[in-house]
């Protein structure tokens, strides 16, 4: 049987010294129905939340400190992967975030798109021996909205040969094959 997942919020609050703290909210009636260590779960969670958002802090400037590290995928790859496991950890914790690209796009000052997009690259490529460096985050993002496996890897592949120089290359390879997509 299938493990129903309660639903919850991440809320950020700033109090009157300026100072950041998460909460996670639940429905009146999911917290009065579930047993008594919920809200000791739901602590855990929050303070699990707000570790992610300052390793993913860590990350993000580390990223924005050169040119050369803002398209870094090894980097990328590591703040993706943080946040996915976040997400699979507080799953098994029995509760689903459904404002969880929104939270982290507020908390971040990231685009949830591209906090969506870093969620599809951690599961995509769910090891970071995955993950190819020469292959620019830019790059990444466009061989993601290639729907089939087989597909992304010939592009890949293509890449590191040299055929697929740029994102135009790829948008190309993606129009030309877009019925295997």
């Amino acid at each position: 049987m299938e493990k129903v997942l309660t639903p919850a919020i991440i809320n950020r609050i700033i109090d009157f010294k300026g100072r950041e703290s998460f909460s996670l909210a639940l429905s009146l009636e999911d917290t009065i129905k579930k047993d008594p260590s919920i809200v000791k779960r739901m602590i855990t969670i929050q303070e699990r939340y707000a570790k992610l958002i300052k390793k993913c802090r860590v990350i993000l400037r580390e990223i924005q400190s050169s040119r050369k590290s803002r398209g870094d995928p090894l980097l990328k790859w590591s703040m993706a992967k943080s946040i996915v496991d976040f997400i699979e950890s507080t799953e098994k914790e029995g509760f689903y975030i459904t404002n969880i690209s929104n939270a982290l796009s507020r908390d971040l000052k990231v685009s949830v798109r591209q906090i969506n997009y870093l969620k599809e690259f951690a599961r995509s490529f769910p090891k970071i021996e995955m993950i190819n460096p020469k292959i620019s985050w830019d790059k990444y993002k466009e061989i993601l909205d290639i729907k089939s496996k087989q597909m992304q890897k010939e592009c890949i592949r293509k890449i590191l040969a040299g055929e697929l120089r740029t994102r135009e290359d790829i948008r190309k390879f993606k129009r030309l094959h877009k019925n295997f997509n």
